[in-house]
């Protein structure tokens, strides 16, 4: 039978890569004159624009004139937008922003006209495990991708890739990319296009992806087509679209090939295995937005909102969309030159300025606002907790008092204990050339103060600070040791000989040399490590470590400074001269256990001060068992991925684009685990671990590389990536300076993914809290500003929603998008389903409860008993979200 081939005229728009986002929008101004004209004249049927929404808003900034001529072309169905905002990356990037941007792009392609359902992902490096139930809460069931599919998952280009909640899409994979059908523009026979496209088509109807990276209108389209079809009757090329394509593939009624898990292969495209640790200074930026707008800010505005604070929907919106432009794949890999890189970061500024503002200002709002009693106010801290479950919390605090001493209280007057971590005097008045000119009455007392609390839930709580003469809270000893040791009811850490072992007195074993950092030389580019062809790998130890031990009632800690000696670049490496540096100092702590905390993880918080250029530095942990696998989480999930990989040692032979190195993604956590251990790494920014053995996980921590891509790697042959006909010099991306990283490691005898990413959670989350004071001007810079407190008094004490389950996760806690509600969203992270997952326990002004998608509209009501409601069934995996009004 003959073989229609279905033309579909598009661009890839990337919204910056070697070229800024400013200039990209030049070309897209006068791209888009040329696009309407093109319709408008019938020069082509139709045209996909990227599926993103992003350069439409940019557009019609520019624009606004052009609206409505747009909309006409839109509504019409032959220009195609959506659904994206942008075309995100969708390995490193969390699940709630994935969400959003979908949300964002759908809402504004439908303001627009009418938005494309289809998940189009034309270049992002890999598709999720979890894609189709995210496509499916958005009401899309197709999907065209490039990136990720190799023969040993499916040969078929046509298949339906499933999730394992039952969550399935038609897939499409344009095998040779979106830019193979310009053969048609500029060769007349399309014999060698047909066997291109044909390879792993196996129905009758195939995509010819007629496009390229900014590429202009193709005029003379249809001249192209009607040379094309008279070389041969037995193939028909048509002018067509995705969705006209997808319904002339249901009309065939084909038995397509099933397929599950995440598709992250590099056989046919290069999938970028280790682009996740590129520019980490942005993805721990990243992190730390995405966790504190959907964990902090959001619930945050609910707990604001009861106590009669306006929630700000259209500020939301703008964090989310300055934090989603550097979602676009090559912006969230780092891929990019540097001067698109400094506006990345500033867009990472941008949005974490707004996002800590926002927590300022509404904490004192809340706090300044508490009824006035006859004794005296000034000094109460009021702590908040935006998660919705109550918990007991180890934390410090940031006091300022005119005394040196002073003690705690809650609101029964309870004496509540602390320890004194910090201590120090500080001036308050009118700076002086000289110290000699201050006046000793202006001086005050800052102190950080470290306690254990109980805080509830999705609320608040108030502590009284009382300046007295003599208090029982002394402050913790720092002591220097040649041997040293860390101690809780869980672990004892031991330091000697520079190396660090860990016993676990709960399984009762050790852990040898359980944590080292390893140096490398790393010879890639911004996409990819590489080893170079003469390597120098170094084990790092702490021998020449000055190690200093802070012990109180609520934590050790062990404080380690030092310098390793490193090679400065490659050339020294292949002499062995270590002529470079960088300088660490590496805090790990030890938290006091208790009943309710239970296993808290060992922290680590590691400063880096990097001085050496072209290696990638890991972080080691040594375990005392073996896998065969190893697992990490997902958006809304975890997966399991082999520790060592099928085609490791035959992927040359087989012509695979990159190596399929077991250099994986992470999200919050990677985890190694047996029958009866369980390690589980948490992280706050680190995205890439890497397994190095059965029993030993490698977190990589940064890389330093000098280039935007370069030809011939050893784990990638060929090409260039990024710009081929030109070496493009990124010396920002050396990170040359000072870096920050942080990560915990949780020790368990089980592997609960529930647990692990509630434990995630708690450690990432800490309480936010306001101290009413008039000594310390400078605590935030809102604290600057003037506020009135609010018209009514605020409770010391509230405790708002509570969900109550052990079996699932937490993902958003947050106001309705359309309506004054308030949206929670959960999700089973296990493979097994789960009948009862729990329940919500709700405030008495809240009386209705009912199920949504993910665009927060209406699948069904729930029952609601006594502000009670039972979370019911779910299944492996799934994800369910919830209205309550």
């Amino acid at each position: 039978m003959s073989k229609t081939y279905h033309v579909i005229s598009h661009t890839h728009w990337d919204y910056e890569w070697y070229f800024t986002q400013n200039e990209s929008l030049i070309q897209l101004v006068y791209h888009m004159d040329e696009l309407m004209m093109a319709l408008e004249c019938r020069e082509l049927d139709n045209y996909l624009l990227d599926g993103q929404l992003s350069i439409v808003e940019d557009y019609l900034a520019i624009c606004p004139e052009q609206t409505e001529r747009l909309k006409s072309l839109v509504k019409s169905g032959r220009l195609k937008i959506g659904p994206w905002y942008t075309q995100s990356d969708l390995l490193t990037i969390g699940g709630e922003s994935i969400i959003r941007n979908l949300m964002a792009g759908m809402q504004m392609a439908d303001s627009v006209g009418q938005t494309m359902k289809i998940g189009y992902v034309p270049d992002s490096f890999g598709q999720s495990v979890d894609m189709p139930k995210i496509y499916n809460g958005v009401g899309i069931n197709k999907t065209v991708f490039w990136r990720g599919l190799s023969s040993d998952k499916c040969a078929s280009r046509e298949f339906i890739w499933c999730s394992e909640d039952g969550s399935q899409v038609t897939a499409y994979n344009i095998k040779n990319g979106y830019f193979v059908g310009s053969h048609i523009m500029d060769v007349d026979d399309p014999s060698a296009l047909v066997n291109l496209v044909s390879e792993g088509a196996n129905a009758n109807n195939v995509v010819v992806p007629l496009g390229g990276d900014q590429r202009y209108v193709d005029i003379g389209l249809k001249e192209r087509i009607k040379l094309a079809n008279s070389f041969s009757p037995a193939q028909k090329f048509i002018e067509s679209s995705y969705e006209d394509f997808f319904a002339a593939l249901q009309n065939e009624h084909l038995d397509l090939p099933v397929v599950h898990g995440e598709l992250i292969d590099g056989q046919v495209s290069k999938i970028h295995r280790s682009i996740y640790s590129s520019r980490y200074d942005h993805k721990y930026l990243n992190d730390y937005v995405e966790r504190t707008l959907t964990l902090q800010l959001e619930p945050l505005m609910l707990i604001a909102k009861e106590m009669g604070v306006a929630t700000k929907p259209g500020l939301v919106s703008s964090i989310w969309k300055c934090l989603m432009r550097n979602h676009a794949h090559d912006s969230a890999g780092g891929c990019n030159t540097d001067k698109t890189n400094k506006i990345i970061l500033s867009r990472y500024e941008q949005a974490k300025q707004m996002l800590d503002s926002s927590l300022e200002y509404l904490v004192r709002k809340m706090s300044i606002s508490h009824a006035k009693n006859s004794e005296n106010m000034d000094g109460n801290v009021t702590i908040f907790n935006t998660l919705p479950y109550a918990r007991e919390v180890i934390f410090k605090l940031d006091i300022s008092t005119l005394n040196e001493r002073f003690s705690l209280y809650d609101m029964n007057g309870q004496v509540v204990s602390f320890d004194v971590v910090e201590l120090k005097r500080v001036y308050r008045g009118s700076i002086k050339r000289s110290e000699k000119e201050h006046d000793d009455d202006l001086y005050y007392y800052q102190s950080i103060i470290e306690l254990r609390y109980r805080l509830p839930a999705s609320g608040c709580c108030t502590l009284q600070v009382k300046e007295i003469a003599h208090s029982d809270n002394d402050y913790l000893e720092a002591l220097s040791f040649v041997d040293s040791s860390l101690e809780n009811e869980s672990f004892l850490l031991t330091l000697a000989d520079g190396q660090f072992d860990l016993y676990d007195k709960v399984r009762q074993c050790w852990w040898r040399d359980c944590i080292h950092i390893v140096d490398m030389g790393d010879d890639g580019d911004t996409y990819d490590y590489s080893p170079p062809s003469q390597d120098w790998r170094l084990k790092l130890d702490w021998h020449e470590a000055v190690c200093t031990i802070v012990k109180g009632g609520f934590s050790e800690r062990m404080i380690l400074v030092g310098r390793w000696h490193l090679p400065v670049s490659l050339d020294s490496r292949v002499a062995r001269q270590r002529d470079g540096y960088v300088d660490y100092q590496i805090e790990i702590a030890l938290k006091a256990s208790s009943k309710e905390l239970g296993i808290l993880p060992v922290e680590l918080t590691i400063e880096l001060d990097n001085q050496v250029k072209d290696h990638r530095m890991q972080l080691v942990i040594n375990t005392p068992f073996a896998t065969n696998s190893c697992w990490a989480d997902s958006q809304f999930g975890v997966v399991e991925r082999a520790n060592h990989p099928e085609h490791l040692h035959d992927w040359r032979s087989l012509g695979w684009k990159e190596e399929p190195s077991a250099i994986y993604p992470m999200l919050h956590f990677a985890n190694l685990h047996n029958s009866e251990n369980s390690l589980s790494v948490l992280s706050k920014g680190i995205k890439e671990y890497e397994i190095i053995a059965d029993n030993s996980l490698a977190l990589t921590l940064y890389r330093s590389i000098g280039w935007l891509g370069k030809p011939d790697l050893l784990r990638r042959p060929g090409i260039a990536s990024g710009q081929q006909f030109k070496y493009i010099e990124t010396p920002d991306s050396q990170l040359l300076g000072k870096l920050t990283c942080e990560l915990a490691l949780l020790i368990e005898g089980t592997f609960v993914p529930a647990k692990i990413l509630s434990a995630w959670q708690c450690y990432a989350i800490t309480p936010l809290y306001y101290q009413e004071q008039s000594l310390n001007l400078f605590t935030n810079t809102m604290r600057y500003f003037v506020t009135h407190p609010l018209t009514h008094p605020t409770p010391m004490w509230r405790q708002g929603i509570e969900v109550d389950t052990t079996a699932l996760v937490l993902s958003a806690i947050k106001p309705a998008v359309n309506s004054g509600g308030t949206v929670i969203r959960l999700y089973n992270p296990a493979a097994e389903e789960i009948d009862v997952g729990g329940w919500i326990n709700l405030p008495s002004d809240i009386r209705s409860v009912t199920e949504t998608n993910l665009l927060e509209e209406p699948i069904s009501s729930m029952e609601c008993v006594s502000h009670r409601f039972e979370l019911g069934k779910f299944k492996a995996k799934q994800i369910k979200t919830f209205l309550l009004s």
